[in-house]
C-alpha cells in the first residue's frame, strides 16, 4: 500500500463523529503516537476528540496534523478510521479511489452503499466481520465495545423501571453470554440486584456463567423455552445480547413471551442492528407496548462512557491499521 504524499509515508485520517449522540473518537492521542512511531502520518479533523476529553492540542502533541473539516481529512488520507458510519453521504466524489475505510460499517443495513463504494475503488473494512478468536484479539473492536455496552445497557434498563420496582433487588434475564451478557451480569451484581438467570447457546457456557455469579444458566433455549422460563424468573429486565458475528440475530423473545412479562418491565435489545432478539424492537427507539412493557434500543450505548470506550476502540483500530499497512489481509465487507 502506498501513500499520496511525496515519499512512502501513509496518511491515516480521523473524522469527527457525526452519528447522533456519538461521543467517541476512532483514535486517541496515545493511538496517534503509536502510529506516528511506526512511520505513519495522521490527520485529525478539528474537534474530533472533544466529546471524549481529547482536545486538538493533545493530538498535535502526539504528532497529528489538524484538518479544518472532513473534506480536508478525506483529501489527505489513504486510510480513514471512524467509530460509526458518518451521517453525511459517502461517495466516490468525496473519497478518492484507493481509500480504505475502517470502522463499524453496519453491513446488514449498508450493503448496497458499501458495494457502490467498492465500484469506485474504495474498500470498507468492518469490525463486525472480525471473528472473535485469540489470534484476532488485538484488532477486535466489537468485544470491548460490547463489554462497555452491556454494563451501560443494564443501567439504562434499570433507570426505565418504575420507581417502586427500583426500591427492591431487580430480577433479570440475560439472553446471550458473550461480552455484553457478561458485562450485564457483572452490572447486576454490582448494583446488588438478584443474580440474573442467563440463557446461553452452548452447554459448555454454563460453568463459566455460574462461576461469574449467575443464578442459573439455561442452554440451547429457543422462543418456547424462553416463554417457559419467564414465569419462573419473573424478570423485571430482559437484556437481549444473543448474537453470532456476521449472522442475523436469533429471535428469542417473541410476541407471546412479551405478553408474559409484567407491566413496567423493561426489555433492552443489544442485537437490534442484526435484526434483534425481540420481536418488538425498533432501532434507536424506546416504546411502551399495550401491556405496559418497555422495549428499548440505542445503537451507541458505549458513547455514555466516551473516554473509556475511545481508548478501547482506538487500540483495536490501531492494531487493524498496522496489520493493513504490514500487508496482512483484514476482513473486508465487500467480500463477506
Amino acid at each position: 500500500m502506498s501513500g499520496h504524499r511525496t515519499g512512502d509515508r501513509l496518511v491515516i485520517g480521523v473524522w469527527r463523529e457525526t452519528a447522533p449522540g456519538e461521543t467517541r473518537v476512532a483514535l486517541t492521542p496515545a493511538a496517534v503516537r503509536r502510529l506516528t512511531d511506526h512511520g505513519l502520518d495522521v490527520t485529525v479533523e478539528t474537534g474530533a476528540g472533544e466529546r471524549a476529553g481529547f482536545a486538538d492540542r493533545h493530538f498535535r502533541a502526539a504528532g497529528a496534523r489538524i484538518a479544518a473539516d472532513a473534506g480536508a481529512v478525506a483529501a489527505a488520507a489513504d486510510i480513514v478510521a471512524w467509530v460509526k458510519t458518518p451521517a453525511f453521504a459517502l461517495s466516490g466524489d468525496r473519497l478518492r479511489p484507493g481509500t480504505t475505510l475502517i470502522g463499524f460499517q453496519d453491513p446488514h443495513q449498508r450493503r448496497e452503499r458499501i458495494d457502490a463504494l467498492a465500484e469506485h475503488g474504495i474498500r470498507s473494512i468492518a469490525f463486525e466481520s472480525v471473528p472473535r478468536t485469540a489470534a484476532t484479539a488485538a484488532y477486535d473492536a466489537l468485544t470491548p465495545m460490547s463489554r462497555v455496552a452491556g454494563g451501560v445497557a443494564y443501567a439504562a434498563a434499570r433507570a426505565l423501571l418504575p420507581a417502586a420496582t427500583r426500591k427492591r433487588p431487580i430480577r433479570s434475564l440475560v439472553l446471550g453470554f458473550g461480552a455484553a451478557g457478561r458485562a450485564a451480569l457483572a452490572a447486576a451484581l454490582a448494583a446488588g440486584d438478584t443474580p440474573p438467570t442467563v440463557v446461553a447457546a452452548r452447554r459448555e457456557t454454563e460453568p463459566t456463567a455460574l462461576a461469574a455469579g449467575a443464578h442459573a444458566c439455561v442452554t440451547a433455549a429457543g422462543p418456547a423455552a424462553i416463554r417457559a422460563l419467564i414465569p419462573e424468573v419473573g424478570p423485571d429486565i430482559v437484556l437481549c445480547a444473543a448474537l453470532h458475528r456476521g449472522e442475523p440475530a436469533p429471535l428469542l423473545l417473541d410476541d407471546a413471551a412479551l405478553g408474559l412479562l409484567a407491566p413496567g418491565s423493561v426489555v433492552v435489545d443489544l442485537a437490534a442492528k442484526a435484526g434483534g432478539n425481540c420481536s418488538a424492537t425498533r432501532r434507536d427507539t424506546t416504546r411502551t407496548l399495550p401491556n405496559g412493557v418497555v422495549v428499548t434500543h440505542r445503537s451507541n450505548y458505549p458513547a455514555a462512557r466516551p473516554s473509556e470506550a475511545s481508548h478501547a476502540y482506538a487500540a483495536a483500530a490501531t492494531a487493524m491499521i498496522l496489520r493493513l499497512v504490514a500487508g496482512s489481509e483484514p476482513p473486508t465487507v465487500n467480500r463477506n
